[in-house]
């Protein structure tokens, strides 16, 4: 009886501590879902941000460095970048310039990678927790106001191909995007090309409109929109 009566008050126990949240983090450390991204917070709704800028900035460069030194998105950048969009949020009615000179410090005393490999990346972070909108797409001109041009550019070099404009409008679009947004005004059509390849590789991967026609739509696009930047 006293037994009984002792099982039943741990099992009352347990199930308070649990209600209470005692156990509730050892059951995520358990289950495997302890990862650091994971938290309360919406840094992952901007991880595709993060990746596209690696993509644009760095990884060549991880390429290169693969057989010395492991510079790949998810080991090397990404803690930049987290520590970038973190430090802006706890770094509430303060700018840059007033926070870089101890973040630097920190950042040296936690990690191995130097900061001057990564103090873009976590400098876009900051820029991606202030002002999200400000790295998308804004310009002067709207799109629309591109659009006779898209068209022209269509009716004089693919028209021909047989490949509807339809069909190629993304790529017109997809250019203009890249031209307008602030990420890549430091960018040369050599530097983006090959990041253009591997999107269009993911996203045509059927080949429904070839490689040469979706460039050069992308390639008209992007120059159009800088001749009127």
């Amino acid at each position: 009886m006293t037994t009984d009566m002792q099982k039943q008050r741990q099992s009352t126990v347990e199930g308070s501590r649990a209600s209470n949240g005692t156990v509730g983090a050892a059951q995520i450390s358990q289950s495997g879902q302890d990862d650091q991204h994971a938290i309360r917070d919406r840094y992952n709704f901007h991880d595709a941000s993060f990746r596209r800028h690696y993509q644009l900035n760095y990884h060549q460069l991880g390429e290169q460095e693969q057989n010395e030194d492991v510079r790949d998105y998810e080991s090397f950048y990404a803690p930049a970048y987290r520590y970038g969009y973190e430090l802006a949020a706890e770094s509430n009615g303060k700018d840059w310039d007033t926070v870089q000179a101890e973040a630097k410090r920190h950042w040296q005393s936690q990690h191995k990678s130097d900061w001057s490999d990564v103090v873009d990346a976590i400098r876009y972070g900051w820029k991606e927790q202030r002002d999200p909108e400000a790295l998308r797409v804004h310009h002067r001109g709207e799109y629309g106001d591109y659009q006779k041009s898209f068209h022209s550019h269509y009716t004089d070099e693919l028209e021909s191909s047989g490949v509807a404009f339809a069909n190629l409008e993304p790529a017109y679009q997809y250019g203009y995007n890249l031209a307008v947004d602030p990420a890549y005004n430091t960018h040369l059509w050599d530097e983006m090309e090959p990041e253009v390849r591997r999107y269009y590789e993911d996203e045509y991967a059927e080949g429904e409109v070839p490689w040469e026609h979706y460039r050069s739509a992308v390639h008209h696009a992007w120059y159009d929109v800088r001749a009127t930047s």
